[in-house]
This record gives structure tokens, C-alpha cells and sequence, in this order.
């Protein structure tokens, strides 16, 4: 099928328009809010071959179509009835037909922040590998004073200096509460209230608090601005929503971040980016082992996003990143052992499925290798497992960081070209554990083999 055809087949087994409150997509999965999961035909779904896996998480039904996921996405869109999805948006979706009662705080929790933060991977990618690329360009000569370094590195920097306007953007979107508000508090932290000293409101001092490119305090005022919004829209007249309420709203929600969420939010993320040197310099090789061989796991639930805060804080806080290391083992293990299932299969189907899914993978991209290969055969998501906590045993020894957040694939190796010198040599080291990873997710898989039914 054509991806127009394959469009309508998914919205028709999704329950038809009707049942889809909205759909976004990251970069390889279709996330769909939806009414009733009743109306779900999940046995049909399976059985597109366009589909490589479903991810059934609470309200959020998943899709993964892998790196082509946009051009689905341009045909499901026309698909839906946009006042139809404006209507069910503008209520509280918790109260719809599917009730959140039977999920977990802690699955909501994941699934506001994986919302929040998946649609600005691009920023956070795109200004990573700019810095990359310049790291690459001075190795070539380029002059770190020149006028297209400074211009491109100011292009980058703004991207992370800027971070908690998006992603309070996007996180606002999320929960249904108005963006642009949160998107004027967070601009206002970074534009305004970053890192001053002397400042006061209502004669009380504020705290000198880093905003910039720190994400934890709008992730955390967010949901306290939804909270705030819910309770005005219902004592207020409906005549006063347009004109009194953002007035309201700012005045509240704006010393709330000053004085608690601001404060405790930088607290937080220096607490874990410090707690990320601690591991480094204490369980280094011990944690990398644990992170990089659970990873393929936390990327299976959706909750790797997780790790996104911290590693932007460990940016922001040391310049590097200890924690990205355990998806450049994770994700070239993976590649491994989809090109052994590649290699070894007898069915053209996996084969052809393998060797996509290897070249995929290679490039930083591991849902269609993870969902189209590993796990529907098992054992080798097993054998990637092991072989990605193998390399980062040795990834932990040597204290492999990241000097950018990219998702690591061959394109986005030069992340790891360090300051100084001999910077080129952090950059060896990493090729050296792709090498690895590759080589054991391949032969652990060879030997641990699989049923190709």
C-alpha cells in the first residue's frame, strides 16, 4: 500500500476519526490521544507490515513507522476532523470517556514528560550536532575567532540557552493549558531573571537561579499553571476569560516560579547533574554496564526520555555528558544484532527487515530495529542487551562523555570530539566502542540464535 491508503487503514482501526482526540508524532512513532481503546482493532494493526510495533501507554496509543513516520503523519493529519479535535481538546480529557483512574501517577508522570520533551528533540539534536560540526571544522582548520564560527556556535548555544521556552511550550500543549503563557514565564526566567543578584519582589530577595538551559523548572510549572488555570476558569465569569485571566494567571503563577519552582528546579538539576560526576568518578565502568544494557529497555516503555533532563543539565553544568554514552552502546548493539539476524535468516522478510533496520540503527535511529527485529524474535533482544552492557563496562572504565546531545549514530560521532588539543582522541575512543558494540551484539546473537517463527 501507498502511505495515503496505509493512513486511512490506520484512523479506520484506530476507531475512525472520531475516536483520535490528537496525534503527534517524535521521531519514529505515531502517538495518538485516544477516546475509547475499545474501538481499537490492535490484531489488524499488527498485521501491517508498515506497522513495526505498538506501544500501549495509558491514553497515548503508539505507533512506531520508523524515520519515514513525518510523510505518515502528512497523511493521517487530513484524515481528521479538526473541529472535532479542537472540541475534545478544549475539555478536560480526563474526565472523557477513558478514564486515567486505573494508571499510575508514575506512568502519567512519564507520559507528560516524554509529551514535553519528544517534539523538541530537534532543537536539542539540531544545535548538538551544529557543535559538533564545528568541533569537526577546527580540526580542518577553521578559526574558533572567525566570524562563521562565532555566528554558527551562537546559533547552537542559542538553542540550549533557550530550551525551557520550548519545552514549556510543548508541556503546555500537553496538558492543555494555554503555550503561549507558558512559553512568556519561561522567556521571562531566561530573558530576565537568569542568574541576576539584587533582585526582589514584593520586598522579598530572589534567588540567583541559572534558567537557561535548564528544563526542570518548567516541566515543573507547568502543571502547577494547568492547576491554576482549571480553578480561575471557574470562578470567573466566562466574559472575563479573554482580558482578566492572563493577568491573573501571570501574576500567580510568575512569583510561584521565582520563589519555589525556580530555586528547587536548579536544585534538582544540579543535584543530578553532580550525582552524574559522582557516578562517573565512583561506579563508572559498574553504571555505564547498567544504563547502556537496560537501555534498549527503557526505549521499549517509552521512559527514556527520562534521561533527556539530565543530560541536558549535565551540559549545562560540566560542559559533557557521562550519561549519552549508554545509548552509543545500546544503539550500535542493537545494530549488531539486526545485521546477525540479517545475515543468518532464512526468510527473505527477515532479511530484508534486518538489513533496513542495521542501516537504521548505524545511523542513530533504533525503533525499527528494536520493534520490526528484536523484539518480535526475543533472543536477540537479549544478546543486544548483553552486548551493550559488555561495551559500556568499557565505555565506564575510560569515562567516555559526550560534548553535545545528538542521538548517537555515525553522523553524530564527532559529539564526542572533546575541547583541547588532543580532543580528537575522546572521538577515537568512542569509534573504538562502536567497533565494540557492533561486533558482540553480531556474534552474541549469532550464537544465541532465534526462531524465525
Amino acid at each position: 500500500m501507498d502511505k495515503k491508503e496505509t493512513a486511512k487503514l490506520i484512523v479506520e482501526r484506530l476507531g475512525g476519526k472520531e475516536n483520535i482526540n490528537l496525534v503527534t508524532h517524535c521521531a519514529t512513532r505515531l502517538r495518538f490521544d485516544i477516546k475509547n481503546k475499545q474501538e481499537i482493532q490492535e490484531e489488524n494493526l499488527n498485521n501491517m507490515d508498515e506497522i513495526l510495533g505498538i506501544v500501549d501507554k495509558g491514553r497515548q496509543y503508539q505507533l512506531v513507522m520508523g524515520p519515514s513516520v513525518n510523510l505518515f503523519y502528512n497523511e493521517v493529519t487530513p484524515l481528521l476532523n479538526d473541529e472535532n479535535v479542537k472540541e475534545t481538546n478544549d475539555k478536560d480529557i480526563d474526565q472523557g470517556e477513558v478514564e486515567d483512574g486505573n494508571i499510575s501517577w508514575f506512568t502519567k508522570v512519564l507520559n507528560y514528560i516524554s509529551g514535553a520533551i519528544s517534539p523538541v528533540l530537534p532543537v536539542i539534536i539540531g544545535a548538538g550536532m551544529i557543535n559538533a560540526l564545528l568541533s569537526v571544522a577546527i580540526l580542518f582548520g577553521l578559526s574558533s575567532e572567525g566570524g562563521t564560527y562565532v555566528t554558527l556556535s551562537t546559533l547552537a548555544s542559542t538553542g540550549f540557552t533557550f530550551l525551557p521556552v520550548f519545552v514549556a511550550f510543548s508541556a503546555a500543549r500537553k496538558v492543555q493549558v494555554n503555550e503561549y503563557l507558558a512559553a512568556f514565564i519561561a522567556l521571562a526566567m531566561v530573558a530576565s531573571f537568569n542568574q541576576i543578584d539584587g533582585m526582589s519582589l514584593f520586598g522579598l530577595a530572589l534567588q540567583n537561579v541559572k534558567y537557561a538551559n535548564s528544563i526542570i523548572p518548567v516541566l515543573a510549572m507547568v502543571p502547577v499553571l494547568k492547576i491554576i488555570d482549571t480553578w480561575i476558569s471557574k470562578i470567573l465569569p466566562s466574559q472575563a476569560h479573554f482580558t482578566i485571566k492572563p493577568v491573573i494567571l501571570v501574576l500567580i503563577i510568575a512569583p510561584i516560579m521565582m520563589f519555589i519552582l525556580g530555586p528547587s528546579g536548579s536544585f534538582i538539576g544540579t543535584v543530578l547533574a553532580d550525582f552524574c560526576i559522582w557516578l562517573m568518578d565512583k561506579a563508572g565502568s559498574l553504571s555505564m554496564a547498567v544504563m547502556a544494557g537496560f537501555h534498549s529497555i527503557t526505549v521499549m516503555f517509552g521512559v527514556h526520555y527520562l534521561f533527556t533532563p539530565i543530560m541536558v543539565n549535565e551540559v549545562a553544568e560540566t560542559g559533557a555528558t557521562f550519561v549519552l554514552t549508554r545509548a552509543l552502546c545500546a544503539n550500535f548493539a542493537m545494530a549488531g544484532a539486526t545485521l546477525a539476524v540479517a545475515i543468518k535468516s532464512k526468510k527473505s522478510k527477515n532479511k530484508q527487515i534486518g538489513y533496513s533496520s542495521f542501516f537504521t540503527a548505524i545511523l542513530g535511529v533504533t525503533e525499527p530495529a528494536l520493534f520490526g527485529v528484536l523484539i518480535r524474535l526475543k533472543r536477540p533482544l537479549i544478546a543486544s542487551c548483553l552486548a551493550a552492557a559488555c561495551s559500556g563496562l568499557v565505555a565506564g572504565l575510560i569515562s567516555l562523555k559526550a560534548y553535545a546531545i545528538a542521538s548517537p549514530g555515525l553522523l553524530a560521532l564527532p559529539i564526542y570530539i572533546a575541547p583541547g588539543a588532543n580532543g580528537i582522541m575522546n572521538m577515537v575512543a568512542a569509534i573504538g566502542i562502536v567497533v565494540l558494540s557492533i561486533v558482540l551484539g553480531f556474534v552474541f546473537t549469532w550464537f544465541i540464535g532465534f526462531k524465525e517463527d
